[in-house]
């Protein structure tokens, strides 16, 4: 089953602002609804759900392969485009759920990743 999500913020700072928020998951994770993403060596952090490598990405500010679980392989990346009154914020998912994850992906990881990004896009909003 193919998977796409994509979550879009307008934010008042120049790209230059937010660039080192979104690099800073300590500072902008909303832990009240999942773990901080892990550094795990190796560009690789692990969520607690799933373990992800940082990859370069065009265009991309930042970017991550999901390597695990296996039948979830997808990527998903922040990209900041310059707009008027500041700057867009976006966060994309897109990929492949099979096996298990068919259902899992929409009944549990959907949800919880719509919860964890709108309360990630609050925070880089209020350090912006």
């Amino acid at each position: 089953m193919k998977i796409f999500n994509r979550h879009e913020r307008l934010i008042a700072a120049p790209p230059d602002r937010i660039a080192p928020l979104v690099a800073d998951f300590d500072r902008i994770w909303p832990a009240r609804l999942a773990p901080v993403p892990r550094p795990q060596g190796d560009r690789r952090y692990d969520t607690g759900l799933m373990i992800w490598e940082e990859i370069d990405r065009p265009g991309a500010v930042r970017a991550f392969r999901v390597l695990s679980p296996g039948e979830l392989r997808a990527g998903h990346w922040f990209e900041l485009i310059p707009a008027e009154g500041g700057t867009l914020l976006r966060h994309t998912v897109e990929g492949t759920a099979t096996g298990a994850y068919e259902t899992i992906w929409p009944e549990r990881v959907e949800p919880l990743h719509n919860r964890i990004l709108e309360a990630l896009l609050d925070n880089v909003q209020s350090a912006a």
